[in-house]
């Protein structure tokens, strides 16, 4: 669409042991959609504690919609995980 941004190449990123195994665990349950890491914010000590990813997310339909967000991830002290938030980044 004319005058709105494409996202092209980004890479994933790398993610720390603890954070990747989060994300994996949040992800593989989600349906509509596929994510992809490109940068680990960092993490916030709360209850357990929040990480903070940014991703691209493609939501999943017949032209697939790419948009950069920000997920927010907890791991509790007792070692559930869950999805605290996904906002979209506008470019």
């Amino acid at each position: 669409m004319l005058g709105s941004w494409n996202i092209d190449e980004i890479k994933s990123v790398n993610l720390p042991q603890k954070v990747a195994s989060a994300f994996t665990a949040i992800t593989g349950g989600l349906v509509g959609a596929e994510y992809q890491p490109v940068l680990y914010v960092g993490k916030q000590i709360v209850n357990g504690t929040n990480y903070c990813i940014l991703a691209v997310q493609t939501i999943i339909t017949a032209n697939p919609e790419k948009r950069l967000v920000k997920m927010i991830i907890n791991v509790s002290s007792d070692g559930t995980t869950s999805l605290v938030s996904v906002s979209g980044i506008a470019l």
